[in-house]
């Protein structure tokens, strides 16, 4: 399948945000900003545009998939039932984690799965995040109470969205349903930058995840709100346990930079 080349639909996608990382973003690409990547070059511009809108959440997932990109990343095909609809989409995980004296500040490794496709005039986005290998999908606008009574914490569970952009525009919410992102360690270095200078204290490594998800997603009351719509239908995303490839960035340092630490 020949990837979508995001460049071409920037106005599509503008307000079609990744999760939030949990994570400091770099606030600088860690490669050259005219590295020859038009995807990640995409993803950055929708970062910039979601930072100017104070979407702080989304602008740092979308560095994320930019810098996943200007490491190697490669997409793959991802496999996808949609409300019955068999669906092919590209994908990959970018995975971040840190090996630094505040790592107990943060989630071990934060992983998203990012999947797109265009069926016809229609986009079609979605987007898994979470900070364990698996989790159940949770409104991110609510704390969901456990069997037992319980609050649970948004930050243990997984973050879900869906997204078309076309004809008609709509937004999509995950409240239930299960998600598994957990990496099968293949590690390989990812490729030296178009400069060949290495950033300090970034190990940066291609390896595999093997993904699965049943989410129940609802429809929001507009394109630009996170507020469920009730009296809406709800769609049903599955995609049986297959391998995709992702990129993991291990950081020494407290916080990045474009040169590194």
């Amino acid at each position: 399948m020949r990837l979508i080349n995001l460049k071409n639909i920037l106005g599509a996608v503008a307000l079609a945000g990744l999760l939030g990382a949990c994570v400091d973003a770099p606030g600088e690409a860690l490669a050259p900003p005219t590295a020859n990547n038009p995807l990640a070059a995409s993803f950055d511009l929708l970062a910039d545009e979601q930072a100017e809108a104070n979407d702080v959440e989304r602008s740092e997932d979308f560095r994320w998939a930019a810098l996943a990109l200007r490491a190697g990343v490669t997409p793959t095909v991802l496999e996808v039932t949609n409300n019955g609809t068999r669906e092919v989409y590209d994908a990959f995980v970018h995975a971040v984690t840190w090996a630094t004296l505040t790592q107990a500040l943060r989630p071990p490794l934060h992983r998203s799965l990012v999947a797109w496709r265009r069926g016809g005039d229609v986009l079609q986005v979605f987007l898994i995040g979470m900070v364990t290998d698996s989790a159940p999908v949770l409104n991110p606008l609510s704390l969901r109470p456990t069997t037992s009574g319980e609050l649970t914490s948004p930050i243990a569970g997984a973050k879900a969205a869906y997204f078309e952009r076309g004809p008609v525009n709509s937004t999509w919410m995950g409240v239930s349903g299960m998600a598994k992102v957990a990496e099968h360690p293949q590690p390989i270095a990812c490729p030296a930058p178009n400069d060949g200078a290495k950033p300090e204290g970034v190990n940066c490594q291609l390896t595999k995840f093997g993904v699965a998800l049943n989410v129940e997603f609802a429809r929001t009351r507009s394109r630009d709100s996170r507020d469920i719509d009730a009296q809406a239908p709800r769609r049903s995303v599955i995609a049986g346990p297959q391998v995709v490839a992702g990129v993991k960035m291990v950081f020494t340092c407290a916080m990045p930079a474009s040169t590194g630490c």
